[in-house]
């Protein structure tokens, strides 16, 4: 968003200067001009440099000029510090973070713009330097981007607040210029880092404060409720060839686990020795055809039957194939929403948005506090809001859309049922257009179809069977990560891709869409404390367990990959605060199944105390 004029902002707010001092005149932002002789950052080269030709060494390796400039920033004086500082603003690429081919000055120049900012010094600087500090914090692109730099971006609101208690103020352009740069750091998408992004907001909102910046809870709610439903969500209709094609799966599994066990160790299966007694133990079925010839010459795909010997995640029971259908509904539950955008999903459930009491009710449940329990004045205003619309309406609305969330309810069980039903239900989609004759003509020699296909897979393969058959179905699929993984007992049909508009596929998973942006967490967080707010006691805790033991399972493997750490602290701190004996039961399934250690430590303390 731009800024053309003053008093136009952003989120439907208001942008306004600071002013301490009255009739006090507005600094002049620092530009890019010729360096004065005899500046901070002259006499700094010039030091560095001497340093540099006086060095005594016996070793190749010898420093450079902008090796020696902490030691002399260390030394200097905090107001030294600052002329330093804004000498530097002075400096041809001085918002330049990373110069490409610097020059030694260059070098120097980054080196104390760095020393300054990032080695907890004292630095001081002047009212009419304010412009220039403004001019690093909203110059330097990597402010708006990135976290590492959280260090020096703290010492520049220090030192532009520094400024305005000596009598500087923000003019209106300097307001616009943070308000815009609060913007893009808003707008800018962290699919996959949402530590970062929680920072990044902070720093958003701090940015706001220093520029005045009253945010509308109503822009708020009105950028977030476009609706957030799944373009790859799974079609919620009847599959009536489910139980076929999942028998299939586990008579092929079977006949796969057979050679398996025939093919181990040295020795040879007698059916291996002669391609007549290879077609009587393994016939022609329908279009499927064995080949002696083929099996005799392919030795890797019966290799991949025994690699690792089934030890890294165990070998498959067939007949665990045959329990896919029951699978789907899940899958289809949770597929149809992407929680993982800044849309809240299924608004529509909660809420009437054309209701002003409705309305003012979900912005007052759009909450940016990191706390995990509500305040007593939030609670008070919250229940104030629900009167108009009738708090057993609001009770109902807000359970139906808690569901959305947390049920079928997950865990690792859970969480490996909605797996298995994503890989079922895009397996069936391609084997209906493979081989879409097959349910009708096969219904009742499932078996020997089966084992026809196992020998062929085994074999290698060929243009007669679907690749949705592959050796590695007799063993199961839980990917591990520093010894921890996010399901047990993953069959290993293979992992669905999805395809964008352009039918490119996309890094999209299951998992990625159930993964909550820190957007829905400020949603669900009000949501989570507005359900203990509500007059059925007994719902209220069942709700919150369900939100919790969902908001808290594994997703995948690697540092975030839990769900939601925020909404499970929140159910899990709501609830506790309810007190009473009726929560004990709940707190204790949920240490049962709640694996996070940090998230699972109120719950024992609870049941300890």
């Amino acid at each position: 968003m731009g800024f053309s004029n003053f008093g136009r902002g952003i989120f439907g707010g208001k942008v306004f200067g600071k002013k301490n001092i009255a009739g006090a005149a507005p600094q002049r932002r620092v530009g890019l001009r010729t360096r004065s002789e005899g500046n901070a950052l002259d006499r700094l080269v010039a030091d560095v440099e001497e340093m540099a030709r006086r060095q005594k060494t016996t070793s190749r390796y010898k420093r450079q000029p902008a090796d020696f400039v902490w030691e002399v920033v260390r030394d200097m004086a905090p107001h030294e510090r600052g002329e330093l500082l804004v000498a530097c603003t002075r400096e041809e690429n001085a918002f330049v973070e990373f110069i490409k081919d610097p020059t030694p000055r260059e070098q120097v120049m980054t080196k104390a713009r760095e020393q300054v900012l990032r080695n907890n010094v004292e630095t001081e600087i002047e009212a009419e330097d304010l412009g220039a500090v403004l001019g690093l914090l909203t110059g330097i692109e990597g402010y708006r981007t990135q976290t590492y730099n959280e260090d020096r971006f703290a010492a520049l609101l220090a030192l532009i607040n520094s400024a305005i208690k000596k009598g500087a103020y923000l003019s209106a352009g300097d307001c616009e210029d943070l308000a815009a740069m609060a913007t893009q750091i808003r707008e800018k998408d962290y699919f996959r880092d949402k530590a970062n992004k929680r920072k990044l907001l902070a720093r958003a909102e701090k940015l706001e404060k220093l520029a005045g910046v009253e945010v509308s809870a109503t822009e708020f709610l009105m950028q977030r409720c476009e609706g957030a439903e799944n373009p790859w969500a799974f079609a919620d209709t009847a599959r009536p060839n489910a139980q076929f094609w999942a028998d299939l799966f586990a008579e092929t599994t079977a006949g796969l686990d057979e050679i398996r066990r025939d093919t181990k160790g040295s020795g040879s299966p007698a059916w291996s020795k002669s391609a007549e007694a290879f077609a009587a133990e393994w016939p022609t079925w329908g279009e499927v055809e064995p080949e002696y010839a083929k099996w005799r010459a392919s030795g890797a795909p019966t290799a991949k039957l025994k690699e690792h010997n089934g030890k890294r995640n165990g070998w498959t029971d067939p007949d665990a194939y045959r329990d896919l259908p029951s699978t789907i509904a899940p899958a289809v539950a949770h597929s149809r929403y992407l929680w993982t955008t800044d849309q809240i999903p299924g608004l529509d459930v909660l809420a009437d948005l054309e209701d002003p009491d409705w309305t003012a009710l979900v912005e007052h449940m759009i909450t940016s506090r990191r706390a995990t329990k509500a305040t007593k004045a939030w609670a008070k205003e919250a229940l104030a809001l629900c009167e108009p619309i009738g708090v057993e309406t609001v009770e109902a609305r807000l359970h139906d859309w808690l569901a959305l969330f947390h049920t079928p309810v997950l865990g690792r069980v859970g969480y490996t049922e909605v797996r298995k039903g994503e890989r079922f239900v895009s397996a069936i989609a391609k084997l209906e257009e493979a081989h879409p004759e097959w349910p009708e003509r096969h219904v009742n020699d499932v078996r020997a179809l089966g084992r026809a296909i196992a020998i062929v897979v085994a074999s290698g393969g060929n243009d007669t069977v679907s690749r949705e058959f592959h050796p590695e179905l007799v063993r199961h699929d839980d990917r591990s990560y520093k010894n921890k993984s996010a399901t047990t007992g993953l069959l290993h049909l293979r992992q669905p891709s999805y395809a964008n508009p352009q039918r490119l596929n996309t890094h999209h998973t299951l998992g990625g869409w159930m993964r909550v942006s820190v957007e829905n967490e400020e949603f669900l967080r009000g949501a989570v404390w507005l359900t203990a707010l509500m007059p059925d006691r007994a719902r209220a805790i069942e709700g919150l367990e369900k939100t919790a033991q969902s908001a808290a399972t594994y997703l995948s493997y690697g540092d975030d990959a839990i769900r939601s750490k925020i909404i499970a602290n929140a159910a899990i701190a709501t609830l506790i605060a309810m007190g009473g004996n009726d929560i004990d039961a709940a707190a204790l399934r949920l240490s049962k199944v709640v694996e996070h250690r940090s998230i699972q430590a109120p719950l024992l303390k609870h049941l300890n105390t």
